[in-house]
């Protein structure tokens, strides 16, 4: 029994522009041709000698997919591309069809996805225009074998500037991919022909092998040898980490989250560039639930995954729904971005081993605090330092929270930066059922928990200065947590020695004003010998 997908072309069938496309899509499959062969097909009839096609393989490619519909002229030239003759008595059927098509409401063919969702752009990228142009001048004003760096936070794009946007522009580009032996590749790479190399996510490929980052370092150390320039997408914190002191300056690009005006750019292009523009509001519906001003002149780091995900979801929901285009109602059925943050969590949750799920929970409940004193306001984002989660950790302890960390950042539910963690955006913070249920079962836990890891946090980044250690009623709260076995099983090694050394500073305190009372008392005890003494001598002088 022959699948749907499978049965012959119908032109009847085709009832809309979707379904006029599919069937095109039938007739391309049984062909067998490219889109490029299919095009070379449809020559003028005047231009037969010089072969000049009628339509360009894009065109024909849109044809198929439904972007837009051919005229009565040119949808001839597109059978007669088909192999059908001039006098088939299936042409009419054709032109009937295409009039339905013509006078439907056009609705989006349902394998049309302009959004990438999760995955990065590789190709048309919108609204980041000016930073692929201050990339494409950095390369070009760099000497043959230069380094250009491209960094920023984890969301921001830089994986889609550099494949969607730089890359296309540039000539003869390899990219050093995910494989083994990644260094080796990359030796073969700087002495083969490119003109560039790409080499992005270079924290993605740290787990294949300390070479690769050792032939970055030699890379970065060493004066450009006259072969191709390198691109590199990377963290600044690892660019830091790779580049030796007293090597040669890199050429370095910080990426920032777009702007508002380029989130809506982001937003309108692929819909506009598909043949099905947004509807009126549903832009500014997405800013104002990140709550990114009109004017922002860049937006959070972690804003740009949810809106790409949001507006694919209700992409396929638009197309489900039979509908021409994207409605404000598709985008709240999608559930929005706070959809987009449930579904990105959840979709790393899964993935996680039993020992990072152990782990998951406490690490999440320190990157939350409270607004009030006791911790029973709104909940509020924390920044916790990126040592402080593995400081003082048995390397294999240190490794699974390590891969804990990698996870949770490429799929964007923390960001990073060379120093910190912390949850993406509010939107992953309230919109996650799962770190919200464990919020709520944490309240009154927060409170002294949020206090440890801030203090720590102050410690550790002041030269784990005394001042800065816990007294008084910080430290009776903060003992008292760690007086529970659970409470203390939570604390991280950082935050234990900031309990240790604060009881150990007050005990020396204690010791202190102990001695000296023990010191007032002799002194006196002293004195008031001497004046017994005295009163003594004058009583018996008196006598």
């Amino acid at each position: 029994m022959s699948r749907p997908d499978d049965r012959p072309p119908d032109p009847d069938a085709a009832l809309d522009r979707a379904g006029f496309a599919a069937e095109l899509g039938r007739m391309k499959a049984l062909s067998g041709l490219s889109f490029r062969a299919l095009a070379k097909r449809t020559v003028e009839s005047e231009g037969e000698a010089s072969g000049v096609p009628m339509l360009p393989f894009t065109t024909f490619r849109d044809y198929v997919q439904g972007r837009s519909l051919p005229s009565p002229t040119r949808l001839d030239a597109v059978l007669t591309a088909f192999g059908m003759p001039a006098d088939h008595p299936d042409r009419e059927r054709w032109r009937r069809a295409l009039r339905r098509a013509t006078e439907a409401p056009a609705r989006p063919p349902s394998d049309l996805r302009p959004y990438a969702g999760a995955e990065p752009v590789v190709a048309d990228l919108r609204g980041r225009h000016a930073e692929v142009a201050e990339v494409i001048a950095r390369l070009r004003a760099s000497p043959p074998g230069g380094v250009v760096a491209v960094t920023g936070h984890s969301g921001v794009g830089v994986t889609s500037l550099l494949k969607g946007g730089v890359a296309p522009l540039l000539p003869h580009v390899v990219e050093l991919r995910p494989g083994p032996e990644p260094a080796e590749r990359l030796a073969a790479l700087l002495t083969g022909t490119a003109a560039y190399v790409l080499v992005d996510d270079v924290h993605a490929l740290r787990d294949e092998g300390d070479r690769l980052r050792a032939a970055l370092r030699v890379l970065l150390a060493g004066e450009p040898d006259g072969g191709p320039r390198v691109l590199l997408g990377i963290r600044a914190g690892d660019l830091a980490d790779l580049t030796a002191p007293g090597a040669r300056p890199v050429a370095a690009v910080r990426l920032q989250g777009p702007s508002a005006e380029a989130l809506r750019a982001i937003m309108a292009g692929p819909a506009e560039e598909a043949g099905f523009p947004l509807a009126e509001g549903v832009a500014d519906l997405v800013l104002g639930e990140l709550d990114i001003s009109p004017a922002a002149a860049s937006s959070p780091p972690g804003a740009l995954p949810l809106v790409a995900d949001a507006l694919r979801a209700a992409w396929d929901r638009a197309v489900a729904d039979g509908g021409t285009g994207v409605t404000i109602a598709h985008y709240h059925e999608a559930g929005g971005v706070h959809g987009a943050g449930e579904r990105a969590a959840e979709r790393v949750y899964a993935t996680l081993t039993p020992e990072q799920v152990v782990l998951v929970r406490p690490l999440l409940l320190r990157m939350v605090r409270g607004r009030g004193t006791h911790g029973d306001a709104e909940t509020v984002r924390r920044r916790v330092s990126r040592s402080a989660v593995t400081y003082g950790q048995s390397p294999a302890a240190a490794a699974t929270t390590t891969s804990l960390v990698d996870a949770l950042v490429a799929g964007r539910v923390l960001t990073a930066d060379e120093t910190a963690l912390e949850i993406a955006h509010d939107v992953v913070l309230r919109g996650w059922p799962r770190l919200a249920g464990w919020i709520a079962e944490d309240r009154d836990r927060r409170p002294a928990r949020g206090m440890i890891t801030e203090a720590a946090w102050v410690w550790h980044h002041t030269g784990r200065d005394a001042g800065t250690l816990l007294a008084g009623r910080l430290l009776d709260e903060a003992s008292a947590f760690a007086a529970d076995p659970e409470g203390l099983a939570e604390l991280f090694p950082m935050e234990r020695e900031l309990l240790a050394a604060s009881r150990a500073e007050r005990r020396a305190r204690e010791a202190g004003r102990t001695r000296a009372l023990t010191a007032a008392v002799a002194v006196l005890s002293v004195a008031l010998v001497a004046v017994v003494v005295v009163l003594v001598g004058v009583l018996v002088g008196s006598g």
